[in-house]
């Protein structure tokens, strides 16, 4: 069955959505059952401009995968490599198996949720949810039955009569993955769903997106640059950066287990500080501070490294000994307090001058370090990843 897209005007594309993945590999065996969407040495270049270097790239089966990163990045570059939109320079797109490189857009089976919502505004609710179906030539009662059970899945029973004009923006959204879902695609692709929204609603659709993928089971591609919507939604992440995977792999690891100090940067806060390996797994920062880290094992002594260190990992001593689990203490001057509700952000400044950033559990102000006063504070050896400079 085609699965139709409508374009960013609510109107009949013909574009069409599914998804499968793998790795590069030349015969079939490669490509086992478990992987919905297959790069296969992907790349996309306008001119000398390129957006997409060669990629291999997977997506496996019912699997809820975040595009992160910057504009410019190459996430919206793949997904509309998938998508059909687009065709890549170079390479081979498989979806469920087969080779769709050359297949046009309403035949690859997908479906598809904008940013603006893509509704056709002289419709109401249910005549917007049951376009996709109608053109498809389903029966009255079985379209009906469809609409119902796709409009009860987001929350909108009651709304059917009403046009877009009269709904939320948050509502109108629900409206758009419905009609999305209504045709039961086994995969969807988010194109930046809920970037026009508030952040509170944002947080609330985030948890029903998630529990709609968990319901339908469907892959799902979902392209994003807010990192904390990557993290919370994704069973993987795919960090993009200058048209290359920066790193592809769970919101654990790219949070904890960064391989480069742009994903570090990138995914939450984070203190990296400048130093050498002078013993193993033991670090000498430029100011003399002796920092013991997890590993030093890829790095040689005497190499230039940085050593990343979490905000929340580290735990203010309040004038009390650190406990024999944080190996690594410091003192500084608080240089300023950021009360930001749950969490109080402080910058403590080092002794070299340079910032160490720390997020405590909020106190009320009275009990908060006032900028001006010294603090000490600890971390654990294991809260220590060296990266290469």
């Amino acid at each position: 069955m085609s699965h139709v897209l409508l374009d960013k005007d609510g109107r009949s594309s013909g574009l069409d959505l599914h998804n499968q993945a793998g790795s590069r590999a030349a015969t079939a065996s490669t490509h086992m059952k478990g992987n919905m969407i297959v790069f296969e040495g992907v790349g996309k270049a306008y001119g000398n401009a390129v957006a997409l270097h060669t990629t291999d790239f997977t997506v496996r089966e019912g699997e809820f995968l975040s595009l992160l990163g910057p504009s410019g990045s190459g996430k919206s570059t793949i997904l509309n490599i998938i998508a059909g939109a687009i065709a890549p320079t170079h390479g081979r797109i498989l979806l469920n198996g087969k080779d769709v490189s050359t297949v046009p857009p309403r035949e690859r089976g997908l479906g598809m949720v904008f940013q603006n919502y893509a509704l056709l505004p002289h419709l109401n609710v249910f005549d917007n949810v049951a376009f996709p179906l109608r053109i498809r030539g389903l029966g009255k009662d079985e379209i009906a039955q469809r609409v119902r059970n796709a409009l009860e899945r987001v929350g909108l029973i009651g709304y059917e009569q009403r046009k877009p004009r009269e709904m939320s923006g948050g509502q109108q959204q629900r409206v758009g993955i419905a009609r999305c879902i209504v045709y039961s695609p086994s995969v969807i692709l988010m194109d930046e769903p809920l970037g026009a929204l508030d952040k509170k609603l944002r947080e609330q659709l985030q948890g029903e997106i998630k529990k709609l993928h968990k319901d339908l089971g469907t892959t799902l591609v979902y392209v994003t640059h807010d990192q904390e919507e990557a993290l919370n939604l994704s069973d993987r992440v795919c960090l993009m950066n200058g048209g290359r995977i920066a790193q592809i792999g769970t919101p654990d690891e790219l949070y904890f287990e960064p391989v480069s100090e742009f994903v570090a940067d990138f995914v939450g806060e984070s203190n990296l500080i400048e130093g050498t390996v002078t013993a193993d797994n033991m670090v000498t920062a430029a100011d003399g501070l002796m920092l013991a880290v997890r590993s030093t094992e890829a790095h040689a002594t005497g190499s230039r490294v940085k050593v990343l260190v979490r905000p929340e990992k580290i735990v203010a001593l309040d004038g009390g000994a650190a406990p024999a689990h944080l190996e690594n203490t410091c003192t500084g001057t608080v240089v300023q307090t950021s009360f930001v509700g749950g969490m109080t952000r402080v910058e403590l400044q080092r002794r070299s001058g340079a910032l160490l950033l720390v997020k405590t559990i909020s106190a009320r102000a009275a009990e908060r370090q006032a900028a001006g006063h010294s603090m000490a504070v600890a971390w654990s050896a294991q809260d220590s990843v060296v990266l290469k400079v």
